[in-house]
């Protein structure tokens, strides 16, 4: 597996960045990642909405919901909003 780093980050800050995710450990890691994930849909739907203000926050939601599931999905999960996503 071939990491890919950032190419503004110095091999130092690198190092660093590892240490404190080894130190994290396995569930200190899954954790990072679940909120990392949750702020990008949060930011997500901030630029929906941002875009389209008519939007409710939950239409908005839907909507990212949508674009990560693709729509076959979406309606599957969700035929009460086909349609009106």
């Amino acid at each position: 597996m071939r990491l890919v780093t950032a190419r503004d980050t110095t091999p130092e800050a690198r190092a660093a960045q590892l240490a404190v995710w080894r130190r994290m450990g396995p569930s200190g890691r899954v954790t990072l990642a679940w909120e990392m994930s949750e702020a990008m849909r949060e930011l997500s739907i901030d630029g929906i909405l941002a875009a389209r203000p008519a939007l409710s926050r939950e239409q908005a939601r839907r909507r990212l919901l949508q674009q990560i599931l693709g729509a076959a999905l979406f309606n599957a999960a969700y035929p009460e909003a086909s349609g009106r996503s």
